[in-house]
């Protein structure tokens, strides 16, 4: 018994009862449910880098991600008609305190399903404004729900990759659905192409891709002779299933320089340049942020959802010597990673 009646006693009554408290406060343990639509990097990537934030800020202990609670449907069209189901079954589970969401669809079908219940915190989104998952860059208009939002990053990817490579014919694959359409960033591109006065060369490609309509997608733009190319979040593009070597080195072979939507990885393995995403950590933080304010009680539609992080840029100089490019100044001093030979990933695909 930590309280006995002798000299001293009120002192060590007090004493024990903040003993009691210290250690029930830091006893706490949250679990929190992760629900993404199919395996992608930069979610792996944001996953990781938030984990190190939590800790960092002295929540890596009092915050638990069961494995049994990370939910991950998969791409293909028989795996897309369990996302209702499986969103459904995670937002049931009455142990986890919230939901971390990876991703457009993702955060589509969660909030599909959304009763007003534990906080959400969605990151990866390709467009919350675009998407209505928020009624403005201020306001989610949920209770329970937030998200990171960048404003006007995607534009400004293209106004780079154009002022650096002046293409008047950009090669722009994408799936014909809504968020497709978001996973190339149709709309921003073609905002841009307005403001520019450059020709968009699309090409549609289905959900269920295989190798060989990537191929014949890179090959018809190569055709249409394309003078650049955006590379965007598709399965084509997905290091773990699909040879992607073998696509960079097509648009190598015929000088097409290529902007990656999904940043240093893609840059390392043969795309002229993208953004940087060797350093997720300013991401990481700030959801990890959301998280602990979610966790401690505060409405998340009042949180703060933009992040103005600058962009970072990646280039791979190799790659421009190899389609006889000249990079200027200007990009060479601007950018954050340059990278003087291709490198794969060591888990990637190889046939």
């Amino acid at each position: 018994m930590c309280y006995k009646r002798e000299k001293g006693a009120f002192y060590t009554l007090l004493t024990c009862i903040l003993l009691y408290v210290q250690s029930n406060v830091y006893a706490v343990e949250y679990k929190v449910g992760i629900f993404e639509a199919g395996t992608s990097s930069i979610y792996t990537e944001t996953l990781r880098a938030t984990k190190i934030a939590l800790k960092e800020m002295g929540w890596g202990d009092k915050v638990k991600f069961p494995e049994d609670a990370y939910i991950s449907p998969g791409w293909e069209t028989e795996a897309r008609k369990n996302w209702d189901s499986a969103a459904q079954g995670l937002l049931a589970r009455k142990e986890l305190d919230l939901f971390f969401v990876l991703g457009t669809d993702a955060t589509s079908v969660m909030l599909k399903h959304n009763t007003g219940g534990k906080p959400i915190v969605a990151g990866g989104v390709s467009d919350a404004v675009r998407s209505k998952f928020v009624l403005n860059e201020h306001d989610s208009g949920v209770d329970n729900f937030t998200i990171r939002i960048v404003p006007g990053r995607y534009a400004r990817m293209f106004r780079i990759f154009h002022d650096e490579v002046n293409f008047q014919r950009l090669g722009l694959l994408y799936m014909d659905t809504d968020n497709g359409h978001k996973y190339a960033n149709v709309a921003d591109a073609e905002l841009v192409a307005k403001e520019r006065g450059f020709k968009i060369i699309p090409y549609k490609i289905s959900a269920d891709q295989t190798p060989e309509q990537c191929l014949e997608a890179l090959n018809h733009l190569i055709k249409e002779k394309v003078d650049a190319f955006f590379m965007p979040s598709l399965t084509c593009f997905e290091w773990k299933r699909f040879d992607v070597q073998k696509h960079l080195e097509l648009l190598t072979k015929n000088r097409i320089p290529t902007f990656a939507r999904q940043g240093s990885e893609d840059v390392r393995g043969g795309a002229l340049m993208g953004f940087s995403t060797v350093d997720y950590s300013s991401r990481g933080r700030f959801l990890a942020e959301r998280i602990i304010q979610a966790l401690q009680g505060e409405k998340l539609r009042t949180l703060k959802m933009v992040d103005n992080a600058p962009p970072k840029i990646a280039l791979n100089l190799y790659v421009a010597q190899e389609i006889g490019f000249d990079l200027s100044f200007d990009i060479l001093g601007a950018s954050d990673e340059i990278y003087q030979e291709i490198s794969y990933p060591e888990d990637r695909l190889v046939k």
